[in-house]
Parts: C-alpha cells; structure tokens; sequence
C-alpha cells in the first residue's frame, strides 16, 4: 500500500556545551557535535517517517565557526528529500546567544537514513511533498546528495 504525501517535519534541539565535551583548545570535539547532529537527523526521519530508521550516510561537514564550552547550540533538521525508503535530512547548526539574540551559522551536514521494519530491513515511507521554492531547492540537493552516494556504494571496497 503506497502512502500519501507528507509535509516535512523540522526538530529541533538545544544543548549546552560542557567541558567533558571539548578538546584541549575548549571546542567542541568534532564527533561529539556529529552524534549531536544525528541524533536530531534520526528524530526528524523517525517523526517524517512514522518508522524506526537507521543512518545510512553522512555528507562531508564543513565547520565554519568553532563553537566553544559554554556555549548554547541549536540545532535543526528537517527531510528534504525522500526515495521509496529513504530520506535526506539536512541538519544545521547554530551558536546561539545566551542572553541576547544572537544566532550564529556553525556548519551544515546531510545525512541519509533508511527506514526500516522490526527485522532491520527497508521499510516504505510517504513521498514529501514540496510546498514551497525552497522545499524544491532542497529537493535538488537532496537528490543530488542521494544520487552520490548510490556510486560510492556501487565502488565501495575498491
């Protein structure tokens, strides 16, 4: 039974950086503002979705600005683009003021998860529906992303 079309779902989270979680310059360590971005990834595909889903890839991240101890993070992911199983959420990250305002652009990372049933396998999902020209700009990046990363499987062990 195919299912009808959805509107994306946006989550997003807010975390305070502590020490335990910084390097020796007092950033904060890369794969922990990863599992960060994953997990707000997941939550947006599982949401979207209405099933379990499982990572599948990642995009390469790109830091434009360090985020350091003691600062607030925020972060937002929301689907943009959906196959027959799976989904590209794209995830972004702000610095945000503590007592004012202020929301600074950290990075941005694609990420694709597939959904899947109680025995681990892909499972259907709704098509998205595109509302707006920006849903449709990010369509055309997350398929383009989808796109890349069926090669690399196709390579993988070369």
């Amino acid at each position: 039974m195919e299912k009808s079309e959805r509107e994306t779902v946006e989550v997003i989270n807010t975390e305070l950086v502590f020490p335990s979680q910084t390097n020796h310059y007092g950033t904060i360590f890369g794969g922990k503002l990863l599992a960060l971005m994953d997990m707000t990834g997941g939550l947006a595909a599982m949401r979207f979705a209405c099933e379990e889903v499982v990572t599948a890839s990642i995009e390469a991240l790109d830091f434009k600005m360090p985020i350091k101890q003691g600062d607030i993070v925020k972060l937002i992911g929301r689907v943009i683009y959906t196959g027959r199983t799976s989904m590209v959420v794209k995830v972004d990250v702000y610095k945000i003021g503590k007592f004012n305002d202020r929301k600074d652009f950290c990075c941005r990372g694609y990420f694709i998860f597939v959904a899947v049933d109680a025995n681990g396998d892909p499972k259907a999902i709704p098509p998205l529906k595109l509302l707006s020209e920006e849903d449709k700009k990010f369509w055309g990046i997350g398929e383009a992303i989808r796109k890349r990363a069926i090669e690399r499987q196709k390579t993988k062990g070369d």
